[in-house]
């Protein structure tokens, strides 16, 4: 009689211990993305590299490929390594161009050019800042050397003054 109710216990607490749900597990899925924004960062840091010589050189080569997100990304970060305003203007409007493209390699550029478009807005409000404070500065001396001139005029006038006044 032991020996069946320690079986039938046996039974009951190994029923027991299959009836609890077990805990949820979740499997998470890492998606690797076929865009090739490595690709691209790794042009960046080749570009940035180059004089400006060759920079002009990649950028024909870049507008005789053919049109599609990845080349208009790349033009965009070779135009905002020229230094110049009007070229980095061009690199964040084709930058918007890839942000309003519906293709789907232009959806998986899109957190790039969301970066790039950012940082060439911050460049261009710098580099506005920048020739504000240049044309300041121009004003500021013209101004000082106007009234050095002035100064210089009024000791020469003083110098002319008999010094029987005195």
């Amino acid at each position: 009689m032991k020996n069946k109710i320690l079986i039938l216990a046996s039974c009951v607490a190994l029923a027991a211990c299959t009836a609890q749900p077990q805990a949820p597990t979740s499997t998470i899925q890492l998606i690797h993305s076929s865009s090739n924004i490595d690709e691209l960062l790794a042009y960046n840091a080749q570009l940035r590299k180059m004089s400006p010589a060759e920079l002009a050189r990649e950028l024909q080569r870049l507008n005789a490929y053919p049109a599609g997100p990845a080349t208009t990304v790349r033009r965009a970060m070779a135009l905002s390594l020229t230094r110049d305003a009007i070229d980095l203007a061009k690199a964040e409007a084709q930058l918007w161009n890839v942000m309003a493209d519906r293709s789907v390699e232009a959806e998986k550029l899109k957190p790039l050019a969301q970066l790039l478009v950012g940082h060439y807005s911050d460049l261009r409000r710098v580099a506005d800042g920048a020739e504000k404070s240049s044309v300041q500065l121009k004003e500021a001396q013209r101004k000082v050397d106007l009234l050095n001139d002035k100064l210089e005029a009024l000791k020469n006038i003083e110098r002319t003054l008999p010094a029987g006044g005195k």
